[in-house]
C-alpha cells in the first residue's frame, strides 16, 4: 500500500457526460507521480476553513502522473460545487492515495456491485484487472442507475465484454423506459435472478442504505462476510 501524501495538481480537462455526471481529469504538478492502486481514492482541500471531500479515483493506475474522478454534480453539496466551478488550470491540493478497498489478488472470482458515482472505483479496477494485470478469472460488474439518460461508460464497457470473454457488466434502470431491454429495478433485483458467482469477492459502492441491503442479500445467500468489502467513507 502506498504512504499517502499532499499533492498540488491542476485542473487539465472536464467532460460533463449528462446533467448527473461530469468526469474531472487532474494533471498532478507537485510532486508529479502518485503510485496508487485500482479503488483508492484522494481527499480534495474544499475551502480555506480546511474542510474536505473524497472522491474514488476512477482511472487506470497505469496512468501516475495524473487521475480522473467520476462525480455525481446533482446534490450540489459544498465539494461537488467546488469542483464544477473549478477553471481550467486551476490549482487544488489533495491528499492521497487513501483507502483500503482494493481487490483481494487470491480471489476466485470478482462481482463489482455499484450505484450511482460508485462505479467510479471500478471502472479503474477492472482497467487494472483486465488490461494491466490481464486476469482471467470471472469478472461481474452490476451498476444501479434511475434512468438511461445518464448512464456513462457503456460503450467502453461493451468493448471490455467483447475482448475479455471472463467479463460481464450488468447496468440496472430502476425507473426504465419501457424498451429497455436488460435489469430492471434495483442492483438487489438483478442480483436475485442471476447466480451467483462461487468463491467470489464482492465489492460494494454505493451509498449506505446500498450497502447495507446489498449485504444483507448477499448474506442471505450464503456469501461469508469477510468475503464482502466497501469503502468505509461511504
Amino acid at each position: 500500500m502506498f504512504k499517502p501524501q499532499q499533492f498540488i495538481a491542476t485542473l487539465e480537462d472536464k467532460q460533463k457526460y449528462n446533467e448527473k455526471f461530469t468526469l474531472f481529469q487532474f494533471e498532478l504538478i507537485e510532486p508529479n507521480s502518485m503510485p496508487f492502486e485500482a479503488g483508492q481514492y484522494v481527499s480534495i482541500l474544499i475551502n480555506e476553513k480546511g474542510e474536505r471531500r473524497s472522491y474514488s479515483i476512477s482511472s487506470s493506475p497505469e496512468v501516475s502522473h495524473g487521475f480522473e474522478i467520476l462525480v455525481d454534480l446533482t446534490p450540489m453539496g459544498i465539494g461537488s460545487t467546488y469542483l464544477d466551478n473549478l477553471k481550467f488550470g486551476e490549482q487544488i491540493k489533495i491528499l492521497g492515495p487513501l483507502g483500503r478497498f482494493v481487490v483481494e489478488p487470491d480471489e476466485l472470482a470478482y462481482t463489482f456491485i455499484a450505484t450511482g458515482s460508485g462505479l467510479g472505483p471500478f471502472n479503474s479496477m477492472v482497467l487494472d484487472l483486465l488490461q494491466q494485470k490481464q486476469v482471467t478469472k470471472p469478472i461481474l460488474l452490476y451498476w444501479g442507475l434511475r434512468h438511461a439518460e445518464d448512464l456513462v461508460w457503456v460503450e467502453e464497457f461493451q468493448e471490455l465484454v467483447q475482448a475479455f470473454p471472463n467479463f460481464r457488466f450488468h447496468p440496472v434502470l430502476s425507473q426504465s423506459p419501457q424498451e429497455w431491454p436488460l435489469c430492471r429495478g434495483r442492483v438487489t433485483d438483478c442480483l436475485s435472478v442471476h447466480e451467483l458467482l462461487p468463491d467470489s469477492g464482492y465489492y460494494l459502492c454505493g451509498n449506505e442504505q446500498m450497502v447495507t441491503g446489498v449485504s444483507a442479500q448477499l448474506i442471505a445467500a450464503g456469501v461469508m462476510p469477510e468475503k464482502i468489502h466497501h469503502e468505509k467513507f461511504y
